[in-house]
């Protein structure tokens, strides 16, 4: 199986780019319109190389990515029926034009989003001793949970958690009666996942309740760690050093941060996810999720030849 998702963000474009949205508050900022365009390619190169190979390949054009996670509900749809190894692409801002990246084990953590409702009593800003300020308790909690990552996880371990939100009142001299914050927890491993978000939970509850007040806690699990099979990374990386020359191929090092949906796939079949390099200078890369995001769609051809090589490799094994 070869996968590409296709879906944009909620943003506008930057008026001053060479190609521009034509739909207000969408845009093509991450490259998923390239990696469908190359998706395609790659089916048409296979297509005409049909009777070169034996076997079957599944090309999975993916919508929703980005926000509700697509992958899922194609599994359960079925199309993973029959599959026994998927490959999927992604272009890269922080690599270099014309070289890829891929690692074993654990390349991009699993991206969860969590909810804090802080209920206090509200009134007269002059007046604090009559209330239960939920503002002063929320801002206790964002800085008690930073002592999570920093007291609480090995600091050779990576765990991210960032609050993206926080949102109280209305007017300069009111003490709302609610405050309400959101984050996002970023994990590499099953364990650090199940235990990042049950602390930020008992932080939230037990400083709210030490201050009178309450506090209402949601944890909304997103995608999976994505983890690459050995086999298929290796099957990855012959097939791009085809396309590109082996002294192109770079170990990653490290693993993103960032959430990826194809983990869904991955746990369900051995899997690798692959960065092709869209940037030409790395003094100045190529910034994903920005108004002026764009890349040169001559990396297309080595994405299409890739994944299709890819796919020929992995049917001669």
């Amino acid at each position: 199986l070869l996968r590409g998702d296709m879906d944009a963000l909620v943003m506008n474009e930057d008026p001053g780019n060479p190609i521009v949205s034509k739909v207000i508050n969408r845009m093509h900022a991450c490259g998923h319109d390239g990696h469908t365009s190359g998706l395609a390619f790659a089916g048409a190169i296979l297509n005409e190389m049909k009777d070169q190979f034996v076997g079957k390949v599944v090309l999975m054009f993916q919508p929703a990515e980005e926000e509700l996670g697509g992958a899922l509900p194609m599994i359960e749809e079925g199309v993973l029926e029959g599959v026994d190894g998927a490959f999927g692409t992604h272009l890269w801002g922080s690599g270099l034009e014309g070289t890829m990246t891929i690692k074993e084990g654990a390349q991009m953590a699993a991206p969860d989003a969590f909810f804090i409702k802080v209920v206090g009593k509200g009134g007269h800003g002059a007046m604090p001793h009559m209330c239960v300020d939920p503002i002063v308790i929320a801002s206790s909690i964002v800085m008690q949970v930073q002592s999570i990552v920093s007291r609480q996880i090995n600091p050779l371990e990576s765990v991210v958690v960032s609050f993206g939100s926080i949102h109280g009142g209305s007017a300069f001299n009111v003490i709302p009666s609610e405050v309400t914050l959101s984050g996002t927890i970023r994990t590499l491993s099953v364990e650090h996942r199940e235990f990042v978000h049950k602390q930020i939970q008992r932080i939230a509850e037990s400083t709210a309740e030490s201050m009178g007040a309450k506090a209402e806690f949601t944890y909304v699990p997103k995608y999976p760690v994505l983890i690459n099979d050995s086999m298929m990374v290796d099957i990855a990386k012959t097939a791009f050093g085809k396309v590109l020359g082996d002294e192109n191929i770079i170990p990653l090092v490290h693993p993103s941060m960032g959430g990826e949906d194809f983990a869904f796939v991955a746990q369900r079949v051995p899997s690798a996810f692959i960065y092709l390099g869209i940037s030409k200078d790395l003094n100045h890369p190529v910034n994903h999720h920005h108004p002026q995001f764009q890349w040169d769609d001559a990396n297309l051809k080595p994405l299409a030849m890739g994944m299709a090589q890819c796919a020929i490799d992995f049917l001669s094994k």
